[in-house]
């Protein structure tokens, strides 16, 4: 009797701390969107990468605008965004919190960025500490614009996430025609 009260207790210990080791989102699946692409010539892939979810947007046009709806999961903590284009004249990130507007400049030596946040009543430049900021690398050999290879790489803010509920939209110009 002694040992089958010692066998059990070690067993439901055991039990016990399985169960605890396991994150409490691990019931969670990775994030699945709809996406809506304005042009269908547009490809659109969501990708999962080193844990990172990952929007891969080809635009052969250069122009156009796509939305996403979260329908399982949940919204991924860090989520990247690559723009396949030969510019960013105009690039905006929406959601019906806020719109954050960014702009990277073509044609100089050094490639400037300029962002803003647009709201329901007010519209102001915003700067790299501000928590809605967009991360925007170069991608590519040669950084110069036009890009001949490679892409834009947009971080999206976590308090851009966060406040997005379970849609968003994103525009892109390459160059103003």
């Amino acid at each position: 009797m002694k040992y089958l009260v010692i066998h059990t207790s070690l067993l439901m210990c055991l039990f016990l701390n399985s169960c605890a080791s396991q994150p409490v989102n691990a019931q969670d699946s990775k994030p699945e969107f709809k996406v809506t692409a304005k042009n269908a010539d547009d490809a659109i892939a969501i990708l999962d990468e080193d844990s990172q979810t990952v929007i891969d947007i080809h635009s052969d046009f250069g122009i156009g605008s796509a939305s996403f709806e979260l329908v399982s999961g949940s919204m991924p903590d860090t989520l990247l965004l690559r723009l396949h284009l030969k510019g960013l004249e105009d690039f905006q990130l929406i959601s019906s919190q806020a719109t954050v507007a960014a702009s990277l400049s073509s044609g100089q030596v050094f490639n400037l960025i300029s962002q803003r946040v647009v709201e329901t009543n007010a519209e102001y430049s915003i700067l790299s500490i501000h928590p809605l900021w967009l991360n925007i690398e170069i991608v590519s050999e040669n950084r110069k614009i036009p890009l001949e290879e490679g892409y834009f790489e947009i971080t999206l803010p976590r308090e851009f996430i966060r406040n997005a509920g379970n849609s968003f939209e994103v525009k892109w110009i390459d160059f103003y025609r």
